[in-house]
């Protein structure tokens, strides 16, 4: 695992790599340090990592332009900081945890399993998905989606408008960020609940799902059992 950590001050900056080296052992396989807003954005543009330890006041600048290209990236993010009261702005923006200062190294191996728990989905809702192109960072609503298909290493987002946009983050990664009405319904799919107009059996062994604007998305067969089980808990939504 290849770790960032952003923290305008040194001490607590090497208590923080200090920490994660003793959560992370052999799983850690790099770590790097920046202790400003510039220097983490050319790092982040330079380098490929799986986590970034954020800070979200950095040398009394507000953290949040920096946050919305951290989350806007393929790895995930995790804030720490004092500021407590911004918790729930920041997990609006899709951060994986939002780790309280101080801490010990109980908290912070918390933050980790929740990297490597795959299955893991956070309470919090996020509002926001953060896109980066050629014209630079673009905040979008999170209800503005209607499903994802994986591509490689990035995710298709389409919206209700009809419009593509691209994301940086596999689709693994996303899907533990997203509200809990998005459901992963097949391995290279996560479809939005209210959108679903019927799902079933498309013959050869193969199953598929019909949202509400008509298009065709793919069901594996373990999904297609438990949306049944959903819809038959909560039969008003189809």
């Amino acid at each position: 695992m290849k770790v960032l950590i952003i923290e305008d001050e040194p001490p607590i900056a090497d208590f923080i790599e200090e920490t994660a080296q003793q959560v992370l052992g052999s799983e850690l396989t790099s770590i790097s340090k920046v202790h400003t807003v510039e220097r983490a954005l050319l790092f982040l543009s330079e380098h490929s990592i799986d986590v970034c330890l954020l800070d979200l006041n950095l040398n009394g600048k507000d953290g949040y332009d920096l946050l919305q290209h951290s989350v806007a990236g393929s790895f995930h993010t995790i804030i720490i900081s004092a500021y407590t009261d911004q918790a729930v702005h920041a997990f609006e923006y899709g951060v994986l945890d939002f780790v309280p200062k101080p801490f010990d190294a109980e908290r912070l191996q918390k933050a980790f399993d929740r990297y490597f728990n795959l299955s893991y989905r956070h309470d919090l809702a996020i509002r926001y998905l953060t896109v980066k192109d050629q014209s630079g960072i673009r905040v979008l609503d999170v209800n503005r989606f209607k499903y994802f298909m994986g591509a490689d290493n990035y995710v298709e987002g389409y919206m209700t408008d009809g419009h593509m946009e691209l994301l940086d983050k596999p689709i693994y990664r996303l899907i533990q960020i997203l509200p809990h009405r998005f459901v992963q319904i097949h391995r290279s799919c996560i479809a939005d609940i209210e959108h679903v107009k019927s799902f079933g059996h498309a013959g050869q062994g193969k199953y598929n799902l019909t949202l509400d604007s008509g298009e065709i998305l793919p069901l594996s067969r373990s999904k297609y059992k438990a949306l049944q089980k959903h819809f038959e808990v909560n039969p008003g939504i189809l």
